[in-house]
């Protein structure tokens, strides 16, 4: 959720293909052994790319036909870096397929007296003295053991303007990257990686009558900053019934500490009762940002650390109106200058989030985070394309449901319907 007055540029990134559950395999171990020489090579698209940019400029970056590059001070912008990511995700490799060699590729159209490196999974895999026109190469195999989705970021140590490469959606597909594989198709078949099962740690199913108190606090005659509504725990703004949570907004005016403001709605929080470190966070909800009546809606369910300081995950925001109601937005923060990251991810067939109940989902692991709607993987961040990610995601998270009524992404109009209400099914979470 965005926690200030202040309007920003979105920055975005493009939202990965409907694919099979993401998987994370551990990095390759370096051999002493030589390599057998290959006999056999795919050659993989990628299924996403963006440029993770800092620079509110920038805005867009999910449908763009270049990538860019540039270090830290760029420009002279003390927020200017700039790093390509590009995510493959493999399926063909054989069971058999040994002595794996990857090379990513990405193009320039000019050459360029400037060092890169290539990272994954938080490691740095091989670096590059200068930049070529043409294709450029880096040997990023210790990251690739077999199939799998893997996310390659690609940042500038030099050279103190952009660098622009090919992307993913460029007219032209002699340029755009790609990972080069080659492999002994008779080598022995790749050892699987043991990954333990995720485990049920705490949910409520909301079967009751009244909600939890032990577990959830509902702010009560009183107001954020970023929300034109009053937040009340009134019983008819926050109720459970047919195994359903509801968090209802509604135009009418109200009084919260010295404020007087023209809508009412929830915020529940687990603050100093329930907290987690790691773990995947799900929530079955419906809302109501369809695509008639919903502009300056905006329900959420989102965790934030339990020592108040920097960081931020976002399950799933779901603001409404003309502009917004056909995606669910993934993101997180750093702190609220902004430094954020998120995603859009557009529902499949004309859907939206009013249409029926979702199930949005994060993963949380050390050193990455995976986000999913209905199940598909749309989003994903690590140390590779997050510099500050270690220093806010170690530490215990509290969650949040909250029903934010109009702040910077629009108010309410006259054709916004009231009463409004986001039903959640259930919350779960479970852990390792």
């Amino acid at each position: 959720m965005r926690r200030s007055g202040r309007a920003v540029a979105v920055l975005a990134v493009v939202a990965l293909a409907a694919a099979p559950a993401i998987a994370v395999p551990l990095l390759a171990v370096a051999s002493s052994e030589p390599a057998p020489e290959p006999d056999a090579q795919l050659v993989v698209a990628p299924v996403a790319d963006a440029t993770v940019s800092q620079v509110a400029q920038d805005g867009d970056t999910s449908a763009a036909s270049t990538l860019t590059t540039c270090p830290a001070l760029c420009e002279g912008n003390p927020r200017g870096e700039r790093s390509a990511t590009v995510t493959f995700e493999i399926n063909d490799l054989p069971r058999t397929a040994g002595g794996v060699e990857a090379r990513l590729r990405l193009y320039s159209w000019a050459a360029f007296d400037a060092a890169t490196s290539v990272g994954a999974g938080g490691q740095e895999l091989d670096r590059a003295a200068g930049v070529t026109a043409g294709y450029n190469e880096w040997d990023v195999s210790r990251a690739v053991p077999g199939n799998g989705t893997y996310t390659f970021t690609v940042r500038q140590a030099d050279y103190p303007s952009r660098i622009y490469w090919a992307s993913a959606e460029n007219k032209s597909p002699a340029i755009r990257p790609e990972l080069v594989l080659s492999y002994k198709s008779d080598g022995p078949a790749p050892a699987p990686t043991m990954v333990a099962p995720w485990r049920l740690a705490w949910s409520d199913e909301f079967n009751g009558t009244a909600l939890d108190a032990a577990t959830w606090v509902a702010k009560d005659n009183t107001s954020v900053d970023y929300d034109r509504a009053c937040l009340t725990a009134h019983p008819d703004t926050v109720f459970v019934g047919g195994g359903v949570l509801t968090l209802r907004a509604q135009r009418r005016p109200a009084t919260c500490g010295a404020e007087t403001r023209g809508f009412t709605s929830a915020y529940l929080t687990t603050e100093g009762r329930k907290s987690f470190q790691y773990g995947r966070f799900e929530v079955r909800a419906k809302s109501p940002t369809g695509p008639v009546g919903s502009t300056g809606l905006w329900p959420a369910f989102w965790l934030r650390p339990d020592d108040g300081g920097n960081g931020e995950i976002d399950v799933v925001e779901l603001p409404g109106g003309a502009a917004y109601y056909q995606a669910a937005t993934q993101s997180i923060f750093y702190d609220y200058t902004p430094v954020k990251q998120d995603n859009r991810y557009p529902f499949p067939a004309a859907g939206h989030a009013a249409d029926g109940f979702h199930t949005y989902t994060t993963e949380w692991e050390p050193g990455v985070l995976r986000w999913y709607v209905d199940g598909v993987p749309v989003w994903q961040r690590d140390r590779t394309t997050t510099p500050w990610f270690d220093e806010v995601f170690t530490k215990p998270y509290h969650l949040r449901l909250n029903f934010q009524v109009g702040g910077w992404l629009g108010d309410p109009d006259a054709a916004t319907r009231f009463p409004a209400d986001f039903q959640v099914d259930y919350v779960r979470v479970w852990q390792r």
